[in-house]
């Protein structure tokens, strides 16, 4: 995996500060090798995951935003798309706007959104004869169901 020159110093702080902060063995290892290897510009194959749940880590706290400022977060963003976490979820969000498609053009009659549970929540869209579910939480929006023709929301 690549990393941009801009992007490493963040990659490179962060990196080293989980590794200051797990106990002495193979994650410490790996998170110091990600330092190492972001300050190069490139992180082994093996290492993308960790680097994806360095952060991920680093954005959901808001350590990023606090150490870093806006630029770091930036940076360690674009990072992140580039991790097999940030690929898988660029694909779920282009196969849900792939499936919104079919409200394209139909006069949306309502839109209701409901807790589901702790940060969780669902969201119903009705436009003419279709009516679309999405569910999001702290991990995904995802297309439940999509009935046309009337008859409910099925799941």
């Amino acid at each position: 995996m690549k990393v941009g020159e801009a992007d490493r110093e963040y990659v490179v702080a962060e990196a080293l500060a989980l590794a200051e902060l797990v106990p002495e063995g193979e994650s410490r290892l790996e998170f110091q090798e990600i330092a190492w290897s972001a300050d190069q510009g490139e992180v082994p194959d093996d290492l993308t995951g960790r680097v994806g749940e360095l952060v991920a880590l680093a954005l959901e706290t808001g350590r990023a935003r606090s150490v870093h400022g806006p630029a770091g977060v930036r940076a360690l963003v674009s990072v992140w798309k580039d991790t097999p976490q940030g690929r898988t979820v660029q694909e779920k969000v282009e196969d849900l706007n792939t499936a919104l498609e079919a409200l394209r053009g139909l006069t949306i009659g309502s839109v209701r959104v409901i807790a589901s549970g702790p940060g969780a929540y669902a969201i119903t869209i009705a436009a003419g004869d279709v009516d679309v579910r999405l569910t999001f939480d702290r991990d995904e929006a995802t297309l439940r169901s999509i009935n046309v023709g009337g008859g409910g929301v099925g799941e």
